[in-house]
């Protein structure tokens, strides 16, 4: 079969990202197939395999959003998205008798410590919160059949024009008005959508490539410094800082997602020479 006529499942295609990859990998005439919420609910392992047993790929996106009010309850849905349905689609793969070619699971720089630079040969433990729930989401996509390659994927802050976390962090620096969150020195690891579709795309492509891999880009760069050239972009005329305090009264825990990141270098990425469309925040910006 060749590399155009392959045929992509994707779980949380209807997503921000996964609605991206669906246009992405449809422009390049691949055969996308959502993986619908239903099939992850019920007695659906079936009609799940049904349609996993004609896919040479597989795109493992499913997860409730971070950025929102970590209640006890929501805390569980962050968790149980993840894990449930990672779980489902493995173990549907793992009883086909033909198995796709390859696993993409995603995963995030929420894995390493908050504080710190680390690139994929970190192996230590940290015990926040959204690390807890990367290892054991990962955990889950790695009991795949050693018969199907695996690409697990971590994330960065995806940045897109049209939406998402760019669309949220620069709100206020359209009106004029640059705004950073404390402390502001904190780590921003950060990839563009389009680059994060053709990595994906560069992992399917590659058919040596597996294992971890950091979706970040190269440069180094804290949140402050990123809203400063956003702001400089947009000709804002006043900056402001909001406190960490505040940022604790309106998110709770989840305020850490933002406070407390690391610097995560894409190793893997560069060493096999993966080419960024945007490899700074200068190019980014300069798109748009």
């Amino acid at each position: 079969m060749e590399m155009n006529e392959r045929k992509i499942a994707i779980s949380g295609a209807t997503g921000f990202i996964g609605t991206y990859l669906t246009t992405f990998f449809s422009a390049r005439n691949y055969h996308v197939i959502p993986l619908h919420r239903e099939l992850f609910e019920g007695d659906k392992k079936e009609q799940l395999k049904t349609i996993l047993s004609t896919c040479d790929v597989v795109i493992n996106l499913a997860g409730a959003p971070i950025l929102h009010l970590w209640a006890k309850s929501y805390k569980k849905k962050i968790k149980d998205s993840r894990i449930h349905i990672t779980r489902c689609l493995v173990t549907a793969i793992n009883e086909l008798p033909v198995k796709p070619d390859l696993l993409i699971s995603a995963s995030a720089v929420g894995f390493y410590p908050s504080h710190g630079s680390y690139d994929e040969s970190y192996v230590g433990a940290s015990n926040t919160f959204l690390s807890q729930v990367c290892k054991e989401w990962e955990h889950e996509a790695k009991l795949v059949s050693q018969k199907v390659r695996i690409a697990i994927c971590r994330f960065g802050i995806v940045l897109s024009p049209g939406g998402g976390a760019f669309k949220q962090m620069t709100l206020l620096s359209q009106k004029e008005i640059a705004t950073i969150l404390a402390p502001g020195t904190q780590a921003f690891p950060w990839i563009s959508l389009p680059d994060l579709a053709r990595a994906m795309d560069f992992m399917i492509q590659n058919e040596k490539e597996s294992g971890i891999y950091n979706f970040t880009t190269p440069e180094t760069i804290s949140y402050e410094d990123f809203i400063r050239q956003v702001a400089d972009k947009n000709k804002s005329l006043l900056t402001i800082t909001i406190p960490a305090f505040l940022l604790k009264m309106m998110l709770g825990e989840a305020a850490s997602f933002i406070t407390g990141t690391s610097y995560v270098y894409p190793g893997h990425l560069i060493k096999q020479n993966f080419s960024y469309t945007y490899p700074t925040i200068d190019t980014f910006l300069n798109s748009l």
